[in-house]
C-alpha cells in the first residue's frame, strides 16, 4: 500500500480565484500558501511532479439550461501546461501533420446533453464518479494554477454558460515516494544502484 502521507486533499471554490473574477471559465489560484499548513512540508515543497485525479466536480448550472447548447462534455483544464503522460486527438490540418498531441486536460465530466435541444437519461456510457484517473504534472504546489472550462473540443465554454457562475471541485494528490530522502535529516541521497 501506498504511504498515506503522500496523500492530499484540495477542495477548490471557484469564487475563491486570485482575482474575484466572476467568470469561472479560466481563472487563477496561488498555490504557494499550501505549502505552509501542509504535513511533510519538507517532503513535497522539492518533488518535481505529483499525480492529480479529479475526484468530484459540481457546477452552478441546471442540466436542462438552455445555455449548455451542444455542450456534451466540460473539460477541466490546467492552463499553461501539457501533462508529459496524457494525450488527446486532435484534427488533421496543413499545419497539424498529426492525430495526438500532448494534453492538459484534468478531468472530464459528460453534460448529458445529446445535442442542441434534447437531453439523454440514458447515455450509452455514462458514470456519476465519471472514471477520472491521475494525470502526471508538475508540482500543483508552486506558484499558480490556472483552471480552464471548455467543451468536448477543446474550446473554451461561453460567457453566457459561466459568466456569474460558480463551481466546486476536490482534488487527490499522490506525491510518489523518494526513496533518496532521509526525513529525519532532511536531506536528499543519491541512489546508486
Amino acid at each position: 500500500m501506498k504511504s498515506i502521507q503522500n496523500y492530499y486533499y484540495l477542495y477548490i471554490n471557484s469564487d475563491d480565484n486570485n482575482s474575484g473574477a466572476t467568470n469561472c471559465k479560466n481563472i487563477n489560484f496561488n498555490m504557494d500558501s499550501i505549502l505552509m499548513s501542509a504535513p511533510n512540508r519538507q517532503y513535497i515543497e522539492n518533488q518535481a511532479y505529483c499525480y492529480v485525479k479529479l475526484c468530484y466536480f459540481a457546477l452552478d448550472v441546471a442540466p436542462n439550461d438552455a445555455n449548455i447548447g451542444t455542450t456534451t462534455t466540460i473539460q477541466l483544464r490546467v492552463g499553461g501546461v501539457n501533462f508529459p503522460n496524457t494525450f488527446e486527438s486532435s484534427s488533421l490540418s496543413t499545419t497539424n501533420h498529426y492525430n495526438l498531441q500532448t494534453s492538459n486536460i484534468l478531468g472530464v465530466i459528460p453534460t448529458g446533453r445529446e445535442e442542441a435541444t434534447a437531453f439523454n437519461n440514458l447515455f450509452l456510457y455514462s458514470n456519476v464518479d465519471y472514471d477520472n484517473g491521475y494525470v502526471v504534472m508538475g508540482n500543483i504546489f508552486k506558484g499558480q494554477l490556472n483552471l480552464q472550462l471548455t467543451d468536448q473540443d477543446g474550446t473554451i465554454l461561453a460567457d453566457a454558460l459561466t459568466n456569474n457562475k460558480s463551481y466546486n471541485i476536490k482534488l487527490e494528490l499522490y506525491f510518489p515516494e523518494d526513496k533518496s530522502f532521509d526525513f529525519d535529516n532532511n536531506k536528499k541521497y543519491l541512489l546508486i544502484n
